[in-house]
């Protein structure tokens, strides 16, 4: 049977590393010291706290591992889009655990980008270096790090999902919608399978991947723990039932143990250490829907995707609204299957969120409606042009959404453009 442990942290980091090394013959047989790289993979979706792998344990996993004479270190990643992987170890503060433990900071959104097949039918861009370190990985051993947290769009986000990060920024944003999500994420985890798996629980994010800073009093759960396995999806399975969830519950899942990709089902999978019994509490994934009162959306009675236009519109807003006290006044208008009195007395500017919108209600409103701005953003998943218009239109600067000084932002943006960055950034101004 696959094996996985939920490991408590109460001793220490290292010993909850050596419990779950342990069933799988040590860190020893896990990694064999082959001569190649020891790549290691956090969900760092964003800079913004409790959305991203703790720092803790990024640093403790790179000092075990240098502790046991691993040499080859390398942490990678793909940020979420709208922002640029740089920034975001800058700000998290990665940067400076890669350079203590001599740990190479590998930007997968910086250069050059191979196109390769994937099993669900479609073709994406990925980073080159991906490609032949962990693709074609030879001797190079993959490590997924991702955080205990739930998901709006995709119910949770584990070891699975973690590879959502692989694919240009550009080449998300197609398959992110009804149908398509979960489809992507099954094929990009067959592309990509990770050696070994360790879900940083230490605190359990609920309410969607990307709660607003101003909620995390009604998101955050201490749980105190790190979950492992080789089987990626039998960890994601167990982590899952951690937070609440079955895998008939989490689509991706299901179609990874379908497909063949791992052991779904919980009654085969050996858990060790803390007993599964001690997790009766379901966390949300839905988010908290706290957005500005005078802020009118007109959603389209067939489609309006909560894995796309509209879940990120109110993840977008949320945060803004919450966070940097953004404006009203102004309407946003997603999905399809409108009513023309749908349209009556809107207010302000208008954002048309994601192609069904567009095709459908874009011309129209133009017409009804010339002296307004009608900000149209045509994919589903366009995170880059949904923070700008929105960000916009509710009188907050891109700039203040970074805690940094604005002259070290620039810096580090001018870097990785000098480096062949691939992700799309808002304007600076807006």
């Amino acid at each position: 049977m696959n094996v996985v442990v939920i490991a408590g942290a109460e001793q220490g980091l290292g010993q909850a590393f050596d419990q779950i090394f342990a069933p799988h013959g040590g860190i020893s047989s896990v990694i064999p010291k082959t001569g190649g790289t020891v790549y290691i993979k956090p969900n760092a979706v964003h800079f913004t706290p409790h959305t991203h792998t703790d720092p803790v344990v990024l640093e403790a996993l790179l000092a075990y591992l240098r502790d046991h004479g691993y040499g080859r270190l390398a942490v990678m990643e793909s940020c979420t889009g709208g922002n640029f992987t740089r920034l975001v170890f800058k700000v998290a503060g990665y940067d400076q655990i890669c350079r203590r433990y001599g740990a190479e900071a590998v930007y997968l959104d910086e250069g050059p980008t191979v196109d390769v097949d994937l099993r669900d039918g479609t073709r994406a861009r990925v980073s080159r270096r991906l490609y032949q370190a962990i693709v074609q990985r030879g001797a190079n051993v993959y490590i997924s790090l991702p955080k205990l947290k739930t998901h709006s769009m995709a119910t949770v986000t584990l070891g699975v999902k973690n590879q959502q990060a692989f694919p240009v920024d550009a080449d998300r944003m197609a398959q992110h919608s009804h149908g398509t999500l979960h489809r992507r994420l099954a094929a990009l985890y067959a592309l990509t399978r990770p050696d070994f798996c360790i879900v940083e629980g230490l605190t359990a994010t609920a309410h969607g991947h990307f709660p607003a800073q101003s909620l995390l009093e009604e998101c955050l759960v201490p749980m105190g723990l790190l979950l492992g396995g080789k089987d990626t999806l039998a960890v994601d399975v167990v982590a899952a039932r951690v937070l609440g969830y079955s895998l008939d519950e989490v689509e991706h899942l299901r179609l990874c143990a379908e497909w063949g990709l791992g052991e779904g089902e919980l009654d085969r999978i050996d858990v060790v250490g803390q007993p599964l019994e001690r997790f009766s509490q379901r966390l949300p994934h839905t988010i908290l829907g706290r957005f500005h009162p005078d802020v009118r959306w007109v959603v389209g009675r067939d489609k309006a995707c909560v894995e796309g236009c509209r879940g990120n519109s109110e993840c977008i807003q949320e945060m803004l609204y919450n966070d940097y006290n953004g404006q009203g006044g102004w309407t946003l208008v997603c999905g399809s299957g409108f009513e023309a009195s749908d349209f009556d007395d809107l207010p302000g500017d208008i954002l048309v969120m994601g192609p069904c919108a567009c095709d459908e209600a874009a011309a129209l409103l133009a017409r009804r409606y010339p002296g307004r701005k009608i900000y149209q953003v045509p994919e589903h998943n366009d995170l880059m042009a949904n923070t700008r218009y929105q960000a916009r239109l509710m009188g907050v600067k891109p700039l203040e959404l970074v805690p940094l000084n604005p002259a070290v932002s620039a810096l580090t943006l001018l870097q990785a453009r000098l480096r062949g960055l691939s992700a799309r950034v808002p304007p600076v101004l807006g």
